[in-house]
């Protein structure tokens, strides 16, 4: 192999790589934005049983010595972060036994994986055990993503869809409680999410702020 055959190849290969960095960054940037002060205003539409739910995120904390940002949900706060897989969400499960808290899981998982592409299907899960005085506690929680969609949005551009299964088992000794989740959720560039379902019902953006 010459020189000027190397070069080319050595190029292509920097420009692939780039490319692909570029798609990344730019998903996760462009599709989750993660910045102290944003806020999106959501609200069902719906005249005989109105709700709406508000968004904003705090300043950046730190879990498992992991840097992450609060997200407020109407009160309720959520943790994600963000690496060159996706957006990961902070995740804590605690059982009241014999009149103390215990923690019998923690840990992030990942919430949706990046760069978003039509017909992806990603799975992650968090499990373990905890012995009780004797007696185990085993609790697994996985999450399901499947991005079935992609299209135009006349006010908001190119827009994923993604569904998401969140499942948690709960096992001890004999019984078995299981938890699901069924969600729905639609990103647009440069916004975050526009639109999603829930067992509350389909949510729509209504104003939002970015940073």
């Amino acid at each position: 192999m010459n020189y000027k055959s190397f070069r080319e190849i050595a190029i292509i290969s920097m420009l692939i790589v780039s490319c692909d960095n570029f798609i990344i960054e730019r998903s996760a940037s462009d599709y989750f934005p993660m910045e102290e002060g944003n806020w999106w205003f959501y609200s069902n539409d719906d005249l005989y049983d109105p709700k709406s739910i508000n968004i904003t995120v705090e300043p950046v904390d730190t879990i498992l010595e992991r840097e992450c940002f609060p997200f407020n949900v109407s009160g309720e706060f959520r943790f994600y972060s963000k690496d060159v897989e996706g957006i990961k969400e902070y995740i804590k499960i605690t059982e009241n036994y014999g009149g103390n808290e215990l923690t019998i899981l923690q840990g992030f998982i990942t919430r949706l994986e990046l760069p978003l592409v039509s017909g992806n299907r990603f799975t992650d899960s968090l499990t373990d055990s905890l012995d009780f005085y004797g007696r185990w506690i085993k609790v697994r929680y996985v999450i399901y993503g499947f991005v079935s969609d992609y299209y135009e949005d006349r006010i908001y551009g190119g827009v994923y869809k993604v569904i998401i299964n969140k499942r948690q088992t709960i096992a001890v000794e004999d019984s078995v409680i299981l938890k699901e989740e069924y969600l729905e959720e639609h990103y647009a560039p440069g916004i975050g999410m526009i639109e999603f379902r829930n067992a509350q019902g389909i949510f729509r953006i209504k104003d939002f702020h970015l940073e």
